[in-house]
């Protein structure tokens, strides 16, 4: 447990023998459905049934609000220092960011209190190949510790006197390290997943190419217009991770966000919260229903799409799957709902108790 949670260890109260315990909220929110007074059964972390009905005889816990699986954000660099990047190489297809996750960071406070629970941990953009992401929790857990390999088209990978120098030599490098098929690039050929770095539309197109080429799956990130790029994408089966939208963004990101929804393109939202706070997701969200996403699908990016991005059941509530819940003081989706509690692993980690 992170030291600024160490105050609510007193408030917790032990599950029973077996482990298990009933949340009853509100409002339950699946993926498919809102379920009035509904039931989530938790037992030894994991969610075992959700329902109106679920965990006759089991302790209950009875709150008001809106119960939801937690955020999911695809891109931070919080707490990983130096790990983040190293000028020496420009492939570093073997480095695991894993390494430099610190689960005892207080820098994580603000994620429980936006209802983030899960974040990919990304490399800031200057090598070719930036190691291996990883997915991890605010509340101290690795959930997936090699959830893609990171491959950079943007210019950001080109340094003065250190090749490759052009787009050209680049992908004349990634050609030469695929079909070696060694370290990361073996476990790509044995089927992980490429994290596509990229900003601009041309950027995008290479990275796409680069990917069908070599039969690979995974997710473009970091063009804001990639909803341009939507027939290529849908034909390279390449989900999408988009960058936030702050105040006064140009609002041809947010329809661009709209045209991936409407394509059928998987998508997320990433976040480096050195220069946004995590509650700009939701914010974000909020910026593409005005553009007219469809709420369902703006949720979806905010949680179970987003885990799946990661390689990961994380942004779920049904059975099987972590018991990672928010509860809501209203709606998610309505920006004036605050975070009243945050469970992960079935443990209250921030917000009130649980008697």
């Amino acid at each position: 447990m992170l030291p600024f949670l160490t105050l609510l260890a007193g408030a917790l109260t032990p599950a029973p023998a077996d482990g298990a315990v009933v949340v009853q909220a509100t409002a339950v929110h699946t993926a498919d459905a809102t379920i009035e007074n509904g039931r989530i059964l938790i037992r030894d972390g994991k969610i075992e049934a959700v329902g109106a009905e679920v965990g006759a005889g089991v302790r209950t816990i009875e709150v008001e609000g809106h119960l939801t699986a937690g955020i999911v954000a695809l891109g931070d660099r919080t707490s990983l220092a130096g790990e983040a990047r190293d000028e020496t190489r420009q492939v570093m297809d073997t480095a695991d960011l894993v390494h430099g996750f610190n689960a005892e960071s207080k820098d994580w406070a603000p994620f429980l209190e936006a209802g983030v629970t899960a974040v990919l941990l990304t490399p800031e953009p200057g090598a070719l190949v930036g190691g291996r992401t990883a997915v991890v929790k605010p509340g101290g857990s690795v959930m997936h510790p090699r959830a893609h390999l990171d491959i950079c088209f943007s210019s950001a990978a080109f340094r003065d006197g250190v090749p490759p120098s052009s787009y050209p030599g680049a992908l004349a490098m990634l050609a030469e390290h695929m079909a070696l098929g060694a370290g990361g690039f073996g476990l790509v050929k044995e089927g992980l997943p490429v994290h596509l770095a990229a900003s601009s539309r041309a950027e995008g197109l290479r990275a796409i190419a680069f990917a069908q080429r070599h039969g690979l799956k995974g997710a473009l990130s970091g063009v804001r217009r990639a909803g341009d790029l939507a027939p290529e994408l849908v034909e390279a089966g390449l989900a999408v991770i988009l960058p936030p939208l702050g105040l006064g963004a140009d609002p041809r990101h947010a329809a661009s966000a709209v045209a991936l929804a409407k394509a059928g393109v998987p998508m997320g939202f990433s976040l480096d919260a050195a220069k946004a706070s995590p509650a700009s997701l939701r914010f974000t969200a909020a910026q593409c229903i005005r553009a007219g996403m469809e709420p369902a699908a703006a949720w979806s990016a905010l949680t179970h799409q987003a885990g799946a991005i990661s390689g990961t059941s994380a942004g779920t509530l049904a059975a099987g799957s972590d018991a990672d819940l928010v509860l809501w003081s209203g709606h998610p989706l309505d920006l004036t709902s605050r975070v009243e509690r945050v469970w992960i692993d079935g443990a209250l980690v921030h917000g009130g108790d649980d008697q």
